[in-house]
């Protein structure tokens, strides 16, 4: 480029000599109507701008009495050309510019006036509303300006100024100040030196991939949608401009910075690119003719301020290139690197991300995991592209406060995630930032706005502004209907924030459109103002909640306890009303009013530390005995919602887990010895644990039965185990043993088998080490409201199975009894019998559990050289082959039993609808053929127990239909409608009611067992059958011939188990 055009010179150097040398130019267009983009935009060329700012400067000169060497005089004008002309006259009359915004209050005008000492107030006709404001509230000297045609239609005398870039680089160019997004605005005085230094960033040569800022200025068109007051505004108006030769095409002052606006205005006239604010990238992304067109008329779209929405850009970014810039008040524009047209940019989604020249020397520090902060160090081979050092020439290094993080997979790119003084410091002292929370919520696509709350208080709550206005009112008259709106989407946040940054529909708080949300020049939300402006309502939320919370945080009873839950209760109720009541005793039989509820709430609340004790569950369970088992469950979820965590911490307590259960194997390898194993005795020896379970008490069944005709050794938790085998397999299945031969089974009971010696005598565990030649590891707690934490028990048991599998004189091999669940959170894929690797694939809790415990053998098979099989166990049946009854406990029979109830079923079950259930008695002898071709092939093997023969709930329907009809008594509602899974649900959540007052929940049991699992039908049934995992069987049907000789699940099967249950 030309040295005129250069950074070491002064704008209006630059204006002056471009005047001369291409008089003709354009430098900006605007609308020549302020209504109508049809007709047309004006040109203003480099001589009509040279002349437009003498003849302004020459007005300065006459109209404001100059008391110092560059007086401040501030300026709000229209948003047009004069905020150019204003800064441009001002470097020649010798006065500094302050562009304030004119969205402030009067006060912070006034406070920023008053730091400044500017007593100048310049404006235009007509003349913005707060011009007046204050004028009226302070006495300063209001000067107008002539038109903008008046400026450049009449010919001005050259004003004289003879100042080079050299002889000013260290005085004002200009006053702006911060955004006041998270504190109160500050003003910032610039120099030219910091616009030079800026200047000479963006000029920086670039690697061969990527071009600069300044390639995409050089020689283009661009329409800029920012507030000319505001940093990107300024710069693009009157300095990118200037430095590049490019033409800036403004919109008409009254105009909204909107993607509406955009579209009208390509449509009069072209440009290269456009540069936008993020709600703008928002807005033309909720308007797809709008996007189409832009994107066919626009090469790219340029965003500044912050980010929009993942699903909005997203959406944009598929139709046409958009690109982050990143910069701030302190700091001016970053000079960045942005990747060439040829790049891939779109698949990895660089559209949110940053790359920042070296150059400039910045540096990502850590400021907590996942999150660094933007540091500018200081370097004397970098200061000609620091500007930050000029605006503050006593740091060494500048910290920006926003905090970013990496690209996963492209290295040098950086996605801001908000700033450290966003940060939300709970009164617990626990922290969050919320821009992530936020986020997720403004992508409902009714949001416009979302701001969390929580700071010195125990929860957090949201502030949200709906994009309609007019929904907005009607919403406000109906906040349940408006939060039912966007709960899935403030619920789909919740479960990627941490436990204690989880927002309730309780602290849910709408805006209302007469009181809008506060933002700054650049439309991002001004957090600390927004907040005290809606300081009443945030209050009031929590003196609501205080109502029912109590001191939550102060349990002082064992919640685990049963018996000290209904102690709890007892004192409580007697609190309240001034009685006591026998435990079975109706609370509102004896006169309990609603606000005494709400005080025994309170009560609860505050001795349990639950906030899951609400009113509704005291009107549903109105009994000491009824409401204590509610709770004790209450305390059961609780607990897992406090263990576990969600996401990426997640994900990093499972490994952690795996790391750790890996290096206790690690640390068997070391304290055992290697045995030699023994030559296998005549008759096996088979170690089965859990056999008194569901599949446990089929799979002892089974090897009664096996020719082969091996000694059983059966470890239990129950202290008499072998009667408690018996009455159980009496109750489930007439066919199963209830005699047990001493000469071939032997029971043991062990109440912990993670203690040494999985918690066996000396004489009981010698006993093992020398006989077993088989493990068949099948005990395992069955909850699925549990955490991984509470699975460390079963984790260190099998530690323990695998050191007597190490150290057995017949080096036992291992079969574990696993779970699909170790993969059920994966959808829509395929999934081989292998090792898993991937941690997102696990269910929480029970499904990790198995994930760890498969690792685990997997890491022993290797190292301590014993063979081991996994059986991954999908959804088990009734038995096929015998009268054996389908376990009550499971989703399918509690769906049938409601079903009877309703009077209604399921017409399909939406990801459930495939049919592949094996029948236990299948899955028993599936276990047992494993065992006698253990290992041939591998030190350790995956198998699927999954019915390769597979039906549909369709084929089944009628003949679930005709069962429950045949069985239905008078009572009952005999004609059964078949509906879809969502009315279903919803048939079932109105069917709770039925229940309400009911002493105990057997009648629940019993007649509408669903209900306890209402969530997991809720949430199943909305998966689509597209999104069904899909479970290779090919190794265990090559092995089995048990599978290959199996058949679908079959309607006959089908009608014995539902006439089972009933």
């Amino acid at each position: 480029m030309s040295q005129a055009l250069g950074s070491q010179r002064l704008l209006t150097e630059i204006i002056d000599h471009l005047s001369e040398t291409e008089p003709d130019a354009t430098w900006l267009e605007y609308p020549k109507s302020t209504s109508d983009y049809a007709a047309g935009f004006n040109a203003i060329t480099y001589r009509a701008l040279a002349n437009a700012v003498n003849g302004l400067a020459w007005h300065l000169h006459r109209n404001v009495e100059k008391t110092s060497e560059f007086q401040t005089i501030a300026y709000i004008g229209q948003n047009d050309a004069r905020y150019a002309l204003m800064l441009y006259a001002c470097i020649k009359a010798g006065f500094k510019v302050f562009f304030t915004s004119p969205k402030n209050s009067v006060s912070t005008h006034l406070g920023l006036f008053s730091t400044l000492q500017c007593s100048i107030l310049v404006t235009t006709r007509p003349t913005p509303a707060i011009v007046e404001d204050i004028s009226s509230a302070h006495s300063m000297q209001v000067v107008f300006i002539p038109s903008l045609e008046e400026l450049l239609e009449k010919h001005y005398e050259t004003f004289p100024c003879n100042k080079t870039f050299a002889d000013a680089r260290s005085e004002p160019f200009l006053v702006l100040h911060t955004s006041g997004s998270t504190s109160s605005p500050k003003a910032l005085v610039y120099t030219h030196e910091f616009v030079s230094r800026n200047i000479s960033a963006l000029q920086l040569s670039t690697p061969m991939e990527f071009f600069s800022v300044y390639q995409l200025y050089l020689g283009s068109r661009y329409i800029s949608l920012f507030p000319l007051f505001h940093m990107a505004g300024y710069w693009l108006a009157c300095v990118a401009t200037l430095f590049s030769r490019a033409t800036v095409i403004l919109p008409s002052p009254s105009s909204p910075p909107t993607g509406d606006t955009l579209y009208a205005m390509l449509h009069h006239t072209t440009a290269n690119w456009a540069a936008v604010s993020p709600v703008t990238v928002d807005s033309i992304g909720r308007n797809p003719e709008a996007l189409q067109f832009i994107s066919e008329n626009l090469e790219r779209l340029i965003f500044a301020g912050g980010n929009p929405s993942v699903a909005m850009g997203n959406k944009v970014s598929s139709k046409i290139k958009i690109c982050n810039l990143y910069g701030s008040s302190e700091c001016g524009g970053c000079a960045h690197l942005i990747p060439n047209d040829n790049a891939d940019e779109h698949s990895e989604r660089l559209w949110s991300y940053i790359s920042i020249q070296s150059q400039t020397n910045p540096v990502f520090e850590e400021h907590t995991p996942g999150l660094y902060e933007l540091v500018i160090k200081r370097d004397p081979l970098c200061e000609a592209y620091q500007p930050v050092f000029e605006q503050r020439p006593e740091l060494q290094e500048f910290r920006t406060s926003d905090l970013f993080a990496p690209h996963p997979k492209v290295p040098g790119f950086w996605q801001h995630r908000g700033r450290i003084d966003d940060t939300i410091v709970f009164l617990s002292g626990e922290k969050t930032n919320p821009l992530s929370f936020e986020s997720f919520v403004l992508d409902h696509p009714d949001v416009s706005g979302a701001l969390v709350f929580g700071t010195n208080r125990m929860e957090a709550g949201i502030l949200i502004e709906l994009a309609d206005t007019e929904q907005s009112q009607l919403l406000l008259h109906d906040k349940k209907e408006a939060i039912d709106n966007l709960w899935p989407r403030i619920d789909m946040a919740n479960s990627s924030a941490p436990v204690y940054a989880r927002i309730a529909e309780s602290h849910v708080c709408f805006v209302s459109p007469k009181k809008p949300m506060l933002r700054s020049g650049k439309g991002t939300i001004r957090r600390q103002d927004t907040i005290r402006l809606y300081a009443e309502e945030i209050e009031e939320i929590y003196k609501e909640s205080e109502l029912l919370n109590g001191q939550s945080e102060s349990r002082s009873i064992d919640i685990n306890n049963i018996d000290e839950i209904a102690q709890a209760i007892r004192s409580a109720f007697a609190i309240v009303t001034k009685r006591d009541i026998p435990d079975d005793a109706d609370f509102f039989s004896i006169g309990m009013d609603s606000v005494q509820v709400i005080r025994l709430v309170r009560q609860l609340r505050r001795v349990t530390g639950l906030a899951d004790i609400t009113p509704a569950l005291v009107y549903k369970n109105p009994s000491i005995s009824t409401l204590s088992l509610e709770i004790a469950k209450s305390a059961s979820s609780n607990a897992k919602e406090n263990s576990s965590v969600t996401g990426v911490e997640r994900l990093q307590v499972l490994e952690q887990t795996i790391q750790e259960y890996k290096g206790k194997i690690a640390e068997l390898m070391q304290a055992t010895k290697n045995s030699h194993a023994q030559s296998s005795q005549q008759q096996s020896t088979i170690l089965v644990t859990g056999t008194t379970g569901y599949i446990g008490s089929y799979i002892l069944n089974s090897l009664l039965a096996h020719p082969s005709s091996p000694k059983i050794i059966c470890l239990n938790r129950s202290a008499d185990s072998v009667h408690v085998q018996a009455s159980r397999n009496k109750l489930r299945d007439e066919s199963l043993a209830t005699h047990f031969p001493a000469d071939r089974v032997k029971f043991l009971s062990s109440t912990d088998t993670s203690n040494a010696q999985l918690g066996l005598s000396d004489l009981e565990y010698q006993h093992l080490l020398r006989q077993v030649t088989l493990v068949i590891h099948n005990a395992w707690p069955v909850d699925f409201n549990l955490p991984l934490s509470a699975f460390r028990a079963s984790l260190d048991g099998l530690v323990g199975i695998i050191e007597l599998c190490k150290t057995g004189n017949y080096s036992p091999s291992l079969i574990f009894v696993s779970s699909i669940s170790v993969a059920m959170n994966l959808q829509a894929q395929y999934i081989s019998e292998a090792i898993i690797d991937n941690l997102e694939a696990p269910t929480p809790g029970y499904g990790e559990s198995k994930f760890v415990a498969e690792h685990m053998l997997f890491e022993a098979s290797r190292k301590l050289n014993f063979k081991a099989s996994v059986v991954r166990v999908g959804q088990v049946s009734g038995a096929a082959y015998s009268p054996g009854r389908w376990n009550r406990r499971d989703w399918l029979p509690r769906m049938v039993l409601s079903s009877r109830y309703i009077g209604a079923i399921p017409k399909h079950l939406g990801v459930l609808n495939k049919i592949e259930w094996i029948p236990i008695d299948v899955l028993s002898k599936f276990v047992i053929e494993i065992s006698t071709k253990l290992g041939f092939d591998s030190s350790f093997e995956v198998y699927h127990a999954i019915n390769p023969h597979v039906t549909t709930w369709q084929k089944l329907l009628p003949t679930v239909i005709q069962a429950l009809d045949t069985e239905s008594p008078a009572t009952e509602k005999s004609t059964m409608d078949c509906i879809s899974p969502t009315e279903w649900v919803e048939r079932l959540r109105q069917s709770s009611v039925d229940f309400a007052s009911d002493k105990d929940d057997e009648q629940i049991d019993t007649r509408n067992p669903a209900l306890k699992l209402l969530d997991f039908f809720d949430e199943t049934f909305q998966i689509e059958a597209s999104e069904k995992v899909d479970w290779s069987t090919e190794v265990s049907v090559k092995m089995s011939e048990t599978l290959r000789r199996s058949e679908c699940i079959q309607p006959e099967w089908m009608e014995r188990w539902v006439r089972g249950l009933l």
